[in-house]
């Protein structure tokens, strides 16, 4: 078939109507994970030779759903070759509410994919997409259609085309890296090769900040993202300055600097100490609007979470047993969680709401779960682990199933999600 006869079939199949239907309700934030959604994804039909762009397609499309927790998802024998002549009826008894088909045809060193999602018991599509790619763009247009087909089916953004960045080397040889959410197309970011932790990635998806010891002691950096990578220093005096986070609305910063929570602007001068309590207090980390602060400080004896006024005051200590570290606050307010680490005969990841209630544990078994960073909807953690020996950046949905290991190698900790 010419590719014209091809894109003119396609667009019109694909002149579909999105109109509104009714949706999954999310689950709850503590409960178990509802009866996951049936979603049948045969693999793609081929218009010509098949090929491996057209399988990878479709399986990095397979992998994005299983990730997001909230997915069954099926694969069968069965390829729909023709989107006129759908056998709905044997896809819902075979368990589907959902499917994801289409059809893709390779020339002149690009393929072209054009992809739909049925609703199955309605027996109509609900969404359709056409995507040219070359091959090293196959992932990010499968990652774009499962961002659609999740927001479609459930009404909640997809993270599939995010970023995670993360640490790697040994302990006083550390860079900054950069990979696609799902493990693949890794980038290194710096060149410190230093005692390099704690990096941040701002609300708009743009710059990253970090603390590093790369010129003396611990200073804070910020670098900006694109083709090219532009760095800057931050702070400069002898403060120890770390674990800086931005505010919800990008034009803040929180930082500790010799076991004291300052504020500042995005230039890091005029710092405001909001603590001042002769202990140490570290890792801020702000609440979705803005207001509050969480942080860990020893004041008590064990390192806790406390929680005070993003001006200082109305400090109030939320967790009171264990040696708690790695405070990260959801930067989603219905979710409205902060997720830190306790050390006790090992290193685990749990939540509890800002008054103290409602901790729950999310990880076992054997390793270290640490440095938990939430996805910027704030339904999922990202984190690193050694449960497998070797230390690596791991996904899991807000009330700790489906944990996955995204990175291979080892080394790497401290993730941050970038939109």
């Amino acid at each position: 078939m010419a590719l014209r006869t091809f894109f003119i079939t396609i667009a019109l199949f694909l002149g579909i109507s999105i109109t509104s239907f009714s949706q999954i309700k999310l689950p709850d934030v503590t409960g178990p994970i509802i009866q996951k959604i049936p979603v049948f994804v045969p693999e793609l039909s081929s218009l010509g030779s098949g090929n491996s762009q057209g399988r990878e397609f479709v399986e990095v499309l397979r992998n994005d759903l299983n990730n997001a927790a909230l997915f069954d998802v099926s694969t069968g024998g069965a390829i729909i070759g023709d989107p006129s002549n759908i056998n709905f009826q044997s896809i819902f008894d075979a368990g589907a509410d959902y499917m994801i088909a289409g059809q893709y045809q390779a020339e002149g060193g690009k393929t072209k994919f054009a992809v739909q999602l049925y609703n199955v018991k309605e027996e109509r599509p609900i969404l359709g997409r056409t995507y040219v790619a070359t091959p090293g763009k196959i992932r990010e247009a499968a990652h774009k259609f499962a961002d659609l087909a999740m927001k479609q089916i459930t009404g909640k953004e997809g993270f599939f085309t995010s970023k995670i960045a993360f640490v790697l080397g040994a302990k006083s040889k550390r860079n900054l890296f950069i990979m696609d959410y799902d493990g693949f197309n890794k980038r290194q970011l710096t060149r410190h090769s230093s005692l390099l932790m704690s990096p941040d990635c701002s609300p708009d998806g743009r710059q990253i900040i970090f603390n590093s010891d790369k010129v003396w002691d611990q200073d804070l950096y910020v670098i900006t993202l694109g083709q090219k990578i532009a760095e800057k220093r931050l702070t400069k005096a002898f403060k120890l300055e770390q674990s800086p986070e931005w505010s919800p609305s990008g034009k803040q910063l929180a930082f500790s600097a010799n076991g004291d929570i300052y504020v500042s602007g995005l230039s890091g001068k005029g710092a405001v100490n909001l603590t001042r309590s002769g202990s140490i207090d570290v890792s801020p980390t702000w609440s979705p609007d803005g207001s509050k602060i969480a942080f860990v400080s020893d004041r008590s004896g064990n390192p806790q979470i406390y929680v005070m006024n993003s001006s200082g005051g109305g400090l109030r200590k939320i967790t009171s047993s264990g040696y708690n570290t790695d405070p990260a606050w959801s930067p989603n307010g219905a979710v409205n969680k902060i997720a830190f680490v306790r050390v006790e005969g090992g290193a685990n990841i749990y939540t509890i709401d800002p008054s103290g209630g409602g901790e729950q544990r999310l990880t076992f078994g054997g390793g270290r779960n640490e440095n938990p960073a939430w996805s910027p909807d704030g339904y999922y953690l990202a984190y690193s682990s050694s449960k497998a020996g070797a230390k690596d950046i791991y996904l899991m949905y807000m009330n700790g199933e489906n944990q996955v290991r995204l990175s291979q190698g080892g080394g790497k900790r401290f993730p941050t999600w970038c939109k």
